[in-house]
């Protein structure tokens, strides 16, 4: 019996298993303790013809290495690490090998650095860049000097803040000294002290009616995503796994590379206590 397999947190495997038992598809639910072990099973088994997760960009690329060798299609729900699905843009030293059967839901981080260089730009600023001194802060500012980000040298001549950092590291503290500067930050900071300021998140999630933002944050409504691409896709005919590769990416509008073609990303603002709230779509 043709079965689709899913590596992801209880709450979105719940969402999953809800989707296909409806559609009478047998899933097989493998929570995400061990992603490696669970994409190897996935892989193995005959009758699976997809694969929903894992959840973490670093999961999915230790699960190709599995799926990607059986001609597995994957779906990444939430994954936003460029290097998920290419090899040519900063932050993509070490790639996924996923040799094409990789489908990503969501924006990569290099496409939100674009929608925020245009943003600025169009507005007629320059931003300062608060980076981090590791991997992640890295590759953002990376993505952000390719997208052409008008830059300020200094906190004087800036209109503004663009933060790429993690909660509880050093340029947490860097961009709080840049108040009252607006600052619009990459996912990461929440929770973090960034001072008396207009602050938003440039996150690739548009606002969906009945949808909590943790709960749209969290991926559920990119798990129903993909659990009803992969029921159509069976629908249409898929019976194996090149077919149904053809038909997730021909229905799921993804590109060559397995990104989605023009993802939103939006601005959501952040409150008091980092309650968010959806601002405009970049």
């Amino acid at each position: 019996m043709t079965a689709v397999h899913s590596i992801l947190p209880e709450r979105l495997t719940q969402v999953v298993d809800a989707e296909l038992q409806a559609a009478g598809v047998r899933h097989v639910r493998h929570g995400e303790a061990d992603p490696v072990t669970a994409a190897e099973a996935a892989a193995a088994d005959t009758d699976a013809l997809a694969l929903i997760g894992p959840f973490r960009s670093a999961a999915v690329a230790e699960a190709v290495e599995a799926t990607a060798p059986a001609g597995l299609p994957l779906l990444a729900p939430v994954a936003t690490w460029a290097g998920v699905t290419r090899d040519d843009e900063p932050g993509c030293d070490d790639p996924a090998r996923h040799r094409g059967t990789v489908l990503r839901l969501v924006a990569r981080d290099t496409e939100v650095a674009h929608r925020i260089a245009e943003h600025v730009r169009a507005n007629g600023w320059h931003a300062l860049v608060v980076a981090g001194e590791h991997d992640y802060g890295r590759q953002l500012d990376g993505q952000l000097r390719i997208a052409g980000l008008p830059r300020a040298e200094d906190a004087g001549d800036a209109d503004l803040v663009v933060l790429g950092g993690l909660v509880g590291e050093a340029e947490i503290k860097q961009a709080a000294a840049t108040v009252p500067l607006p600052l619009i930050a990459f996912d990461g900071v929440q929770g973090a002290e960034l001072g008396d300021r207009e602050v938003h998140l440039a996150l690739p999630f548009a606002p969906v009616d009945g949808v909590p933002p943790r709960d749209l944050f969290e991926g559920l409504d990119q798990a129903r995503r993909a659990s009803r691409l992969a029921i159509r896709a069976l629908d249409d005919g898929a019976s194996d796994r090149p077919a149904m590769l053809d038909a997730l990416r021909r229905l799921g509008g993804f590109d060559q590379h397995g990104d989605p073609l023009d993802p939103p990303v939006w601005l959501w603002r952040a409150g008091p206590g980092w309650n968010v709230e959806p601002d405009r779509p970049l």
